[in-house]
């Protein structure tokens, strides 16, 4: 007999019985596997308790003596209200789904060759196994779940006692009074059996670490990007607070992912501004620290602002400028140190000549189109962290946290080369009012347009602040370098986001005492090094290709498990995705050339089998990984044929 048949017969004893039962069962699974909570459920009510009584179930407030549930004809509806929140989540109008913006559109094969034919051919199987408009999911199967304030949790009860499985749960209960009504209700045990691995996260009063939600959606990274079931009962300033920060991170989880092309692209242009065991140009060794600040210039709106600080004390500190920023600061008269640049497209060159570059050295990362570094009269490389181009040679001399933007780049290198880092114009979001860049850069005039997707962030000072899910890439990499490196202090000046690690300050609240800035350029020069062998001391003589195969016969390997069901699916998209985050881990150059693309691959079948009309899936899934297969097959093959033109 299921919970909600015993509540039904209205047997008081029966269901005192049943309830206390349920309560310590759940008080010794948490004495097992969370002490503190544990202790904290020992101690009386204080603002809520549970009601029971010839009316039925209901929560009270102790203080007022309000019901939380109505009573309706001398019967409470806490039962029926949670029997109709639990009724059909995906298409129960209480519940919301959301799909991080991502639709199952075909991609341009012209740019992505290997990666779009094979995510594009999921979507032609579609029509060949009778595929639908809508997404279908077994009842006995939810996605990603998130649930905002718990009201006794009876609800969750009743879905799970319908034999439901969680792909991932997420539960947020500000109450501690609430969570332990809960206890009455909800087998916890149980529910825990009932979501995959190590994938239920229950957070009771406090989040305590943002970095519990990020590390929710980016240990399953693609089954928890798209489809995400969300409910919110009611709403209050800390159950707000914490669903913007899982906007935040689903937001995030969705960028950086790159795919096979655009690293080859990387790699091809690395192979020609660092030949295999020569150098053309000096290269970035191990750091030292020099005495001064470093201005880390960016293109974000708020750059205008500060010319005028950037002009009056460049005599006084280093200025990167980074990407298309040379422009506005050239049109004020400020010349910068270095212009830093990592893009590999074929227009920086248009670019940087139009700002213009002159005689500024430029320090470009590894992948950087190659006609740039002969535009320049001075041109140092350093090997960025975050592309598979990066690694190509070892991993010893690698700048991380240099992903995604070029300021991201400008900003990891100043944290180990300056004393100080100063923030100009690194805005990482959208100001209101505003354009997105700077007013006389590269980009021309533009508009104040929001993104598909944008979520409210905390602004650096006292503007309205949006984000999208690259800026949110962004901020997490410039905070990461921040706690990595521990410069001295990193001021934020800008007027976008705020940067955790980094303190909000206005231009006019410090004063910059005089350097030997002449010494100081000299001195950084000097960290690059035109000794191949000095600076990649761990290289690979056969350039991975034989660790790349190894890595593609797992990777086959793990695509050959039989798959029925669409949760049978998730599940191996999730042994896929942990298999390349371990590998881009041990062996960032094997895991990040195949991860971007094997994700686009899986994420597009997850989303194809969503549109069959039914949960059987084996015969879809056989025609679908010959795909995957024979893309995995021309990455081996496109890699391995550029490695052979390289000298021995």
């Amino acid at each position: 007999m299921t919970f909600l048949e015993i509540l039904k017969m209205n047997d008081k004893p029966q269901i005192e019985n049943e309830i206390s039962r349920r309560f310590a069962k759940n008080m010794e699974f948490f004495h097992q596997t969370s002490p503190r909570l544990f202790d904290t459920l020992k101690a009386p009510a204080s603002e809520y308790n549970l009601l029971f009584d010839e009316k039925g179930l209901n929560i009270i407030n102790l203080k007022s003596r309000q019901l939380t549930y109505p009573c309706v004809e001398d019967q409470h509806q806490m039962v029926a209200i949670c029997e109709d929140i639990a009724r059909s989540p995906v298409s129960n109008p209480k519940w919301k789904i959301h799909t991080n913006h991502i639709y199952l559109d075909k991609m341009d094969i012209s740019k992505l060759p290997i990666t779009g034919d094979a995510c594009n051919s999921f979507i032609d199987l579609l029509h060949k196994h009778g595929g639908i408009k809508e997404y279908y999911l077994s009842r006995s199967f939810l996605p990603t779940t998130t649930i905002f304030g718990l009201l006794g949790g009876l609800f969750l009860e009743f879905i799970r006692e319908r034999g439901v499985f969680f792909h991932s749960l997420l539960i947020f209960e500000e109450n501690i009074d609430m969570f332990r009504i809960s206890c009455y209700f909800v087998d916890y045990e149980e529910l825990f059996k009932n979501t995959s691995p190590k994938s239920c996260y229950i957070f009771v009063k406090d989040l305590v670490d943002k970095f519990f939600i990020r590390n929710f959606f980016v240990q399953k990274k693609i089954t928890n990007n798209f489809l995400r079931l969300e409910l919110k009962i009611y709403s209050s300033p800390k159950i707000d607070a914490v669903q913007k920060v899982i906007e935040e991170e689903y937001a995030s989880n969705a960028r950086g992912w790159g795919s096979f092309e655009d690293e080859m692209i990387g790699i091809e242009n690395t192979f020609k501004n660092i030949p295999f065991k020569s150098l053309k140009n000096p290269v970035l060794k191990i750091p030292q620290r020099v005495n001064a600040p470093i201005c880390v210039v960016g293109n974000g709106a708020s750059l205008d602002g500060l010319l005028p600080f950037i002009k009056s004390n460049q005599n006084k500190m280093i200025i990167f400028s980074c990407g298309t920023a040379l422009k506005p600061l050239r049109a004020y008269g400020v010349v910068p140190d270095f212009q830093i640049e990592i893009e590999r497209i074929d227009y920086l060159l248009d670019v940087l000549k139009d700002a213009p570059l002159g005689n500024i050295p430029l320090l470009c990362g590894n992948m950087v189109n190659p006609s740039v570094l002969d535009l320049a009269k001075e041109a140092y490389i350093f090997m960025r962290g975050g592309s598979a181009s990066g690694y190509l040679y070892g991993s010893k001399s690698v700048m991380e946290y240099s992903a995604p933007f070029v300021g991201n780049a400008g900003f990891a290198l100043a944290c180990q080369l300056g004393s100080e880092v100063l923030m100009c114009g690194l805005d990482c979001g959208y100001i209101e009012g505003l354009g997105k860049h700077a007013s006389s850069s590269f980009y021309g005039d533009e508009e104040f347009v929001l993104p598909p997707g944008a979520v409210v962030v905390r602004g650096n000072f006292d503007k309205n602040v949006y984000s999208d899910s690259i800026f949110l890439l962004s901020m997490h990499q410039i905070s990461l370098a921040i706690k990595t490196f521990i410069p001295k202090m990193a001021l934020n000046l800008g007027e976008g986001a705020y940067i955790e690690g980094a303190r909000p300050t206005r231009a006019q609240e410090f004063n910059l005492a005089k350097i030997n800035k002449k010494k100081i350029i000299k001195q950084i020069k000097s960290y690059f090094v035109k000794n191949f062998k000095e600076i990649f001391t761990d290289q690979r003589e056969d350039l991975y290709t034989g660790e790349l195969s190894s890595f593609k016969d797992e990777l086959i390997e793990i695509f050959r498990t039989p798959i029925k069901t669409k949760r049978e699916l998730f599940a191996l998209i999730d042994r896929v995705n942990l298999l390349c985050v371990k590998k881009s881990s041990t062996s960032p150059f094997v895991g990040i050339l195949f991860e971007g693309s094997l994700a686009h691959m899986c994420q597009s079948l997850m989303i194809a089998c969503l549109h069959l009309p039914n949960d059987t899936i084996g015969m879809f899934y056989e025609d679908a990984k010959l795909a995957i297969w024979e893309a995995l097959d021309k990455m081996m093959f496109k890699y391995r044929l550029q490695a052979l033109m390289q000298p021995a």
